[in-house]
């Protein structure tokens, strides 16, 4: 049996008593006052007040618990958990808006203004955030979707419809995706954040580089920075004391903004995008980092038994979710830039979703020859699957 020095702060941390143990030791003090025979029945004042102040007490040590944990990034939620991020200087990352690229085709010498949309054929809209005009036939300008949220990331060529005509303007297309868009962080999100964001406050070595641009570049998913600090370039073609972010999502000017905000002076920068930077004294500086080449991984579910009294009617879409949350996708993280697919770790979130069972599981990035093997991925490459990927046989 517990006791009362059992409560509270303890030197393995602290413990809130349970309901039970507080109408145990207010009965035993109540016998100690009033005599063992003291009527402490369901039914009797006495009985009936110490409920009520066991109850009240329960409430009580509650809130104590949630006060203690609140100091911790592991145990603290809500707005306790996004002060203590502050703390390193992270701020909570609210719903974005998906980013990417228009080509817009006209007659030569038009303005596309700021603020020109274009939409789905689901109607999902798209704003032209750069002003341009259009030579020998076509402008491609960056734009953002109108709404933040998931919503927004969409599929080449699937941008089709003028919202807002104009004379000189005959049609519209996204070369590229359209992603990034996100709804507001959740706190397991900026937990796994809080913990990337090595050495964010203020140091400028590669950590800290990376935890600027994940901090303060909409829409990207994951970003590793690479540096070699010798006179020789180095195996992975790195020159001389230099730096390579490699940054999956996010707009290339917003990327490399980032990294001249951060990086140290003198310090070259190296990969396959150059963006012109231009600095406070008005000089335009070169700044180069890299896209990681994306290794679509193809997973094949056979022969799935499930319970049918506890796996969702919606239990194949749900693992086809987990799976995506583990890999990474167009709006998901997942393995980081430069993580191997381990094969055995698969099964952990296909079998996190209720009443799965059994099943037999293999994988490739080809769609045509699976195995069981490990797949690898280098440091300039990022392991990413959707919906179309996983399949169930």
């Amino acid at each position: 049996m517990t006791t009362q020095n059992d409560w509270g702060l303890t030197d393995r941390g602290f413990r809130r008593p349970t309901y039970a143990e507080l109408l145990n030791a207010l009965e035993f003090k109540a016998r100690e006052l009033f005599g063992l025979k003291a009527n402490l029945t369901v039914r009797s004042p006495l009985g009936i007040f110490l409920r009520i102040f066991a109850w009240a007490l329960n409430l009580l040590f509650s809130l104590i618990e949630d006060v203690y944990n609140s100091r911790f990034i592991d145990t603290a939620v809500g707005t306790s958990l996004y002060n203590l991020g502050r703390a390193i200087g992270l701020r909570l990352l609210t719903a974005q808006r998906a980013a990417g690229h228009l080509q817009i085709t006209g007659t030569d010498g038009t303005t596309v203004p700021v603020g020109w949309l274009a939409a789905t054929i689901a109607g999902i809209q798209y704003v032209v955030v750069t002003e341009g005009v259009i030579t020998d036939g076509t402008v491609t300008l960056p734009a953002q979707a109108a709404l933040a949220g998931p919503d927004g990331n969409t599929a080449s060529e699937t941008i089709t419809t003028i919202v807002n005509p104009m004379n000189d303007i005959t049609a519209v297309t996204n070369p590229g995706v359209f992603d990034g868009g996100r709804n507001t962080e959740t706190d397991p999100e900026f937990r796994a954040r809080y913990y990337e964001s090595v050495d964010f406050a203020g140091g400028v070595n590669a950590d800290a580089i990376g935890g600027e641009i994940l901090q303060n570049v909409e829409g990207v998913l994951s970003a590793v920075v690479y540096e070699n600090d010798t006179d020789e370039t180095n195996a992975d073609g790195i020159p001389p004391h230099a730096i390579e972010a490699v940054v999956y999502g996010g707009l290339d000017s917003d990327v490399a903004t980032q990294i001249f905000r951060r990086k140290a002076a003198g310090i070259q920068t190296h990969g396959n995008t150059t963006v012109a930077v231009i600095s406070a004294s008005g000089v335009t500086y070169d700044i180069s980092f890299s896209r990681p080449v994306t290794i679509p991984i193809y997973v094949r579910i056979a022969n799935l038994q499930t319970d049918p009294n506890t796996f969702p009617s919606d239990g194949q879409d749900q693992i086809i979710q987990a799976l995506i949350g583990y890999i990474g996708g167009n709006v998901r993280g997942g393995l980081t830039i430069g993580m191997d697919v381990v094969f055995n770790r698969l099964f952990a979130p296909i079998f996190s979703v209720s009443g799965v069972i059994d099943f037999t599981l293999d994988i490739s990035v080809d769609g045509a020859t699976f195995s069981t093997d490990n797949i690898i991925v280098s440091s300039r490459q990022k392991a990413i699957t959707n919906e179309g990927l996983v399949t169930f046989i």
